[in-house]
This record gives structure tokens, C-alpha cells and sequence, in this order.
């Protein structure tokens, strides 16, 4: 899913992605497990490494209004994963009620995929970076896509039962 806060969620077959401030993650949508991060300078747009993410076993690509162009729908249509990038209105062209209807649906999965975001600003206190290059940030971040992947694995292999 592309967003703000770029993740790929879902898994094989069944991915989407999402942007990290200009760190760029992948995660798996029915556990929430980082698949990829990728990280730029801040010299670098939200939607530049958008296409980069595109791994090509997604079965949909999620995103909001500033990732939708005419040139990424065609890509996606022809590598065949569905495009469920928020439709952006202009000036001379607004949103259709359908296309309205459409952005509601596709920011319900996408704020679900906000998870890993909210446990790294929340649990491993990332609300801001700390380090002023670029390889102790991307480093810093890769540990704690490491720790939330352990976390959720061992959840997801060993969930807690409630006793009744």
C-alpha cells in the first residue's frame, strides 16, 4: 500500500504497500509482518520509489490520492495487480460519487495496515529519528522491523487462548 506511511501489506499473492516518512516498508496484511523497508533522503517525494515497491506478486496495490497517475494504473493493469490507489480529483475533473465511494472502501484496509507505524511511534519510541545520517536511520528502523516481526511471529504462532 503507498501512503504517507509507506508499507506493503498483504503477502505473496496478496500484497500492497505503504510510505514511512522516506523509509518505505512492506508488510503482510492478514499478520502485519514487515515483508521489505527501504529507506531515501529526505531530498526524495513520497511517490518516487512508489513503483520500486511494486514487487510483482501483489494481488492489489493500495495507496492515497498522491500515488494515483494515469502511467502507474497502466503498469499496475499490466503486470495484473489490481489498482486500489485513491482516486485524486483536479479542478477540471472531480470525483464521480463511484470513484468517491471507491476512496472510502480502499481507506478501511489501508488503516488497517497502519499498525507497524503505530508500534514503532508508540512501543519503541521512533516518534522521531534520532540519528542524523541516513545508515544509522535505515539501521535503527531494520532492528525495529526485526523486533515487530519477532513480536507478531510469536503471536501469530503461539496466540494467547482464552480459557472458557
Amino acid at each position: 500500500m503507498l501512503d504517507r506511511f509507506l508499507l506493503e501489506a498483504l503477502g505473496p499473492g496478496d500484497a500492497v504497500q505503504f510510505l514511512f516518512e522516506n523509509g518505505f516498508d512492506g508488510v503482510d496484511k492478514a499478520h502485519t509482518l514487515i515483508r521489505r523497508m527501504h529507506f531515501t533522503d529526505a531530498s526524495v517525494t513520497d511517490t518516487e520509489p512508489a513503483d520500486a515497491l511494486i514487487c510483482g506478486d501483489e494481488e492489489a496495490a493500495y495507496g492515497d490520492q498522491a500515488y494515483y497517475t494515469h502511467a502507474r494504473h497502466a503498469r499496475l493493469k499490466q503486470a495484473g495487480i489490481k489498482d486500489r490507489l485513491m482516486h485524486r480529483p483536479n479542478k477540471h475533473h472531480p470525483l464521480t460519487p463511484r470513484q468517491k465511494q471507491h476512496n472510502r472502501l480502499i481507506s478501511k484496509v489501508r488503516a488497517a495496515v497502519e499498525r507497524p507505524f503505530a508500534v514503532f511511534k508508540q512501543c519503541y519510541g521512533m516518534r522521531r529519528l534520532r540519528f542524523f545520517n541516513l545508515a544509522t536511520n535505515r539501521t535503527q528502523c531494520v532492528l525495529a522491523g526485526c523486533g515487530y516481526n519477532l513480536q507478531r511471529a510469536a503471536a501469530v504462532l503461539f496466540p494467547v487462548r482464552k480459557p472458557g
